[in-house]
């Protein structure tokens, strides 16, 4: 066979894996591109704002364990624009989507995101193989799926009325939700007066 033909074959055998690789992770619910980390889809904000929604995932390592050094990412799907994938800015990160991760004694990790600190996610890999993040919601465990945030106003500060959470309990599979109320907040979602 000639040299370059061999070289042209050899090419197709490793892209060939590659894709195979590929198919299979997404399978799991793992995505991989060429030259960025392996990652699988965990949870999405949504917001009354507009379309866009805020995308968090696992960064996974090659042996498809939690990536030690940055076990998560996060990123906009601009979908009130043309649906393309866009990175957090500098504020955004700091402010309103961004996290702080750590592992604890257990190897578990655990996030707390900026903006909902009172409750720590856990980040795990389920029995079916795939990554979720738990934590109560209603009181029970649970896969959190998402977080919907209600705001008026635009800016820097927009005046958040509520904050739905959004998840499948642990013991039964059922969906579930909570709505949360900024301190100050009756129950009907009017500003509460003294």
């Amino acid at each position: 066979m000639a040299p370059a033909l061999s070289q042209s074959m050899e090419g197709l055998h490793v892209k060939r894996r590659a894709l195979l690789v590929g198919a299979a992770l997404s399978g799991l619910g793992f995505e991989a591109r060429a030259g960025v980390t392996p990652s699988a889809p965990l949870f999405v904000i949504t917001r009354s704002k507009n379309a866009n929604v805020v995308h968090y995932e696992a960064r996974l390592a090659a042996s498809g364990a939690l990536d030690r050094e940055q076990p998560i990412g996060a990123y906009w799907v601009m979908r009130a624009e043309d649906g393309r994938r866009e990175g957090l800015t500098w504020l955004e990160e700091r402010l309103a989507y961004g996290w702080s991760a750590s592992f604890d004694a257990r190897g578990e990790l655990l996030v707390r995101l900026r903006a909902f600190s009172g409750r720590a996610l856990c980040v795990t890999r389920a029995e079916n193989g795939a990554f979720c993040a738990l934590l109560r919601i209603d009181g029970r465990p649970a896969a959190l799926e998402r977080i919907h945030v209600a705001s008026d106003g635009g800016g820097l500060t927009p005046s958040v009325r509520y904050v739905d959470l959004f998840g499948t309990t642990l013991a039964d599979r059922r969906h579930i939700s909570e709505r949360i109320l900024p301190t100050g907040v009756a129950a009907g979602g009017a500003p509460h007066r003294r």
